[in-house]
């Protein structure tokens, strides 16, 4: 059972601190678009990017897995969450315009969102009254894409690894007493 355990927590150490991405521009800008220069969107928010667009979501999320596991060690994808547009302005900034909202995380180590706003179907047609393209750089964009990476510090990553061990070795031996006593 030692052994085990052992190698349980020396892979999980390794996985806790193996580099990855650190900040936003370590993930490659969506092809076929255009970099926001708009507030919020360059410095003003630390690890946000926006990208004005033609792609549309099911183009921008397997890109970006694809990117976020090359990017880091583990052999397998990052789970993908999906949530209510209206979080965005919890997660990305505030007053972010969406029509969908998914993170890409590694649990443990750091978070990717990838906040969506296409106010018109793939096919061309609005979703709403009032929709109207992006006009940026002298051209029409149909789909805006803003991006925000939460990195975790390698730090935090092993104060909260100690944690797991410590806390896993005394439900071990409190477990081991309450057997023992009954």
């Amino acid at each position: 059972m030692k052994k085990i355990f052992i190698i349980f927590s020396i892979l999980l150490l390794i996985y806790m601190v193996w580099p990855g991405p650190s900040q936003i521009s370590d993930f490659k800008a969506l092809p076929d678009s255009d970099k926001s220069d708009l507030a919020g969107d360059t410095w003003q928010i630390p690890d946000v990017a926006g990208y004005f667009s033609d792609n549309y979501r099911e183009f921008v999320i397997p890109f970006y897995k694809l990117n976020y596991l090359q990017k880091s060690f583990p052999a397998f994808p990052p789970l993908r969450i999906n949530y209510p547009p209206e979080f965005s302005w919890n997660v990305i900034k505030k007053h972010t315009d969406s029509t969908y909202l998914e993170e890409l995380v590694y649990p443990l180590r750091d978070s990717l969102y990838i906040n969506g706003f296409e106010p018109f179907y793939s096919d061309g047609t609005p979703k709403y009254w009032g929709a109207s393209e992006f006009v940026t750089f002298g051209r029409q964009w149909e789909t805006k894409v803003t991006l925000r990476f939460y990195p975790s510090s390698v730090w935090v990553r092993l104060i909260v690894w100690l944690g797991i061990i410590v806390g896993m070795i005394f439900l071990y031996r409190l477990g081991r007493k309450v057997i023992t006593n009954q």
